[in-house]
């Protein structure tokens, strides 16, 4: 049997153990790994906004926020290579980054104060911050912060439209828009357009309210304050404070039937001065003339209205000056135009189609020949602004045939004002030409020539003889009047005792038949001298002055 050795044991190295310290590190490395993964992976995009200037943005402070919530922080700020912008680089949330699209906005919310109120005063404490208002298109990290808060959010249902004027005048940014003195929108802006030099107003009407504009509506410029005249006086209309500073805009809609349709987004009106040309802009048929009035226009302007019997029918619509070569003068034809609706027939109804311009044109030519004239009057005495007025003549001479057209109004001289106004400057004129300087030189000489009589002795001695000789008349005249009663009564006397003894005469010479007639014609004699003692008697006692003047002519 086969001694089996015993196979010696062969001792084999021991392996070292991983220590359990080191699993710290890699744990911690681990958690270091996912944190900065997932703070890569949550934080949001780098963007750039470019501001005006840097008033109030501080790197690494100011906030971007929407709706007072945070979303990114400015982290530097620099000045453009041009150093006229201010270059903000801001580090957004993961929450924005959706939302950082082309018609996002961002401005710098500070405190303003303006003429439409006081915004931002809760940044006096917190400091400036970026307000974002998210937008839509594609994605974008470049953007051109606004100057100005916007006047509506993009988030506010309505719908804009565009106003096309000549002037802007009042408004402004943030300026109201009325309907029936309710605000239900707001200026967004105004651009000027170079090509046709008008001036494009953009508003927002806010949604029910944009309902309101269709097809027909007519906008207008609201300064405020609106003053009219009429039979019951003047009449003065406010609207609010915010109007009075900012100005506004009104909008009105004709009836459902009368309004068109529904004006979509964008769609582009007219902005009138006030609501008298807005009504007068609807669709009508106006029939141009002409007119060459004698004399100068002063006063005439583009858009004076033409009356006829005082009502409205038409507007001048410009003025030039024309040289006449032939006839070596110069001329101001005045371009008018007419409403062919504004004279209504009789029996034609009031919503009537108006007559077409060839039609019109005859019924203008009857009221010619009729002895419709114009001429022009005085729309305002303390402005002097003038007006075209039509009238009838009826002695006017009839219009010369030239104008086989029949586009040429026959005119008149100006109105009786107009004639009364030249002939005081005529009289002025003559005034200013007669030599006032040598009148008041002669008249001068005479003051002094009279100042140098009155003040000579002759004329003192006299005054004084003047007096003493009205001293005695007066003497004289009282002494007439104590005299004077005495005298009438011995008069009287005396014609009592001649008329009794020419009586008795009589009786003698009536009872004698043989009485000789030299007596007769004695006792007459007689009796018409006591006829004239008692008239001398009467009359003394009514004028005793006769006794020192004589009688006066009149035989009083």
């Amino acid at each position: 049997m086969t001694e089996r050795h015993p196979v010696p044991e062969v001792e084999l190295p021991r392996r070292r153990r991983l220590s359990p310290i080191w699993a710290l590190p890699i744990v911690a490395a681990l958690i270091a790994g996912w944190l900065g993964w997932r703070w890569l992976a949550e934080r949001g995009p780098q963007i750039v906004i470019t501001f005006q200037t840097g008033d109030g943005l501080e790197a690494g402070r100011t906030r971007i926020k929407h709706k007072n919530v945070d979303l990114g922080t400015i982290e530097r700020v620099r000045l453009s290579d041009d150093l006229s912008k201010v270059i903000a680089t801001a580090r957004m949330d993961r929450a924005a980054a959706d939302h950082l699209k082309e018609t996002t906005r961002f401005w710098a919310v500070r405190p303003r104060l303006g003429l439409g109120g006081v915004s931002g005063l809760s940044t006096v404490v917190s400091g400036t911050y970026v307000e974002m208002e998210p937008g839509g298109g594609g994605d974008r990290r470049e953007f051109e912060a606004l100057e100005e808060p916007p006047v509506v959010r993009s988030d506010v249902p309505g719908r804009g439209f565009s106003l096309k004027t000549q002037q802007l005048g009042s408004l402004s940014q943030g300026s109201p828009v009325y309907f029936h003195g309710v605000q239900v929108g707001e200026v967004m802006g105004y651009t000027l357009s170079p090509q046709d030099r008008a001036v494009s107003v953009s508003i927002f009407v806010r949604a029910p309210y944009d309902e309101l504009v269709r097809e027909k509506t007519r906008f207008w410029r609201s300064s405020g304050i609106q003053v009219s005249a009429g039979a019951d006086g003047f009449k003065l209309q406010t609207e609010s404070l915010r109007t009075l500073a900012l100005g506004g805009v009104v909008l009105d809609t004709p009836p459902d039937d009368q309004a068109g349709g529904r004006a979509g987004e964008g769609a582009g009106f007219t902005l009138y001065e006030d609501p008298v040309a807005a009504a007068d802009d609807r669709e009508r048929l106006r029939i141009r003339y002409r007119l060459e009035f004698p004399g100068s226009v002063q006063g005439l302007q583009a858009g004076a209205p033409v009356l006829l019997r005082g009502l409205a029918v038409g507007r001048v619509v410009g003025l030039r000056l024309e040289y006449d070569v032939a006839r070596g003068e110069i001329r101001v034809p005045v371009e008018i135009e007419l409403d062919s609706d504004r004279v209504q027939p009789v029996n034609a109804p009031p919503n009537g189609p108006p007559p077409e311009e060839a039609a019109a044109r005859r019924v203008v030519a009857a009221l010619v020949e009729k002895g419709l004239r114009a001429r022009l009057a005085s729309g305002n005495l303390l402005t002097g602004q003038k007006l075209v007025a039509l009238d009838f003549e009826p002695n006017a001479p009839r219009p010369a045939a030239g104008d086989p057209t029949g586009s040429e109004l026959p005119t008149l001289a100006s109105s009786d004002f107009e004639s009364i106004s030249r002939s005081a400057g005529a009289v002025m004129d003559s005034i200013a030409g007669l030599p006032l300087a040598g009148l008041v030189e002669d008249l001068r000489r005479t003051i002094q020539s009279v100042g140098g009589v009155a003040g000579s002795p002759d004329l003192a001695r006299s005054l004084a003889g003047l007096a003493r000789a009205l001293g005695s008349a007066d003497t004289l005249m009282r002494t007439a009047n104590t005299q004077v009663p005495a005298l009438v009564a011995s008069l009287r006397g005396v014609a009592t005792a001649a008329q009794g003894t020419l009586a008795a005469a009589n009786g003698v010479i009536g009872g004698t038949s043989s009485g000789t007639p030299d007596l007769a014609g004695v006792m007459k004699q007689l009796n018409d001298a006591a006829r004239s003692f008692r008239v001398l008697a009467d009359y003394l006692e009514r004028h005793p002055e006769a006794l020192i003047r004589g009688k006066t002519g009149d035989g009083r």
